[in-house]
């Protein structure tokens, strides 16, 4: 459990540094033997702000209940 919320933490501050991400991708318009027409889009995905926060929350509590000695 400790791994994986030192990862939460790693990811969740991640995410509210960079917000999102950009990518292009080829389309094409026109094929024919002699042309070919083709267009590139550029998309972006963006993650709202506070998700990055909840990773980190998450991440923390993961850290804290595996510090606590289990209780029987």
């Amino acid at each position: 459990m400790r791994i994986a919320g030192i990862l939460l933490i790693l990811l969740g501050v991640a995410m509210t540094i960079t917000g999102g991400f950009r990518f292009q991708t080829k389309k094409k318009v026109l094929d024919t033997d002699k042309v070919d027409i083709s267009t590139t889009e550029n998309k972006t995905i963006t993650r709202p702000w506070f998700a990055g926060g909840i990773a980190v929350v998450g991440g923390v509590a993961l850290l804290l209940v595996s510090r606590r000695p289990n209780a029987k």
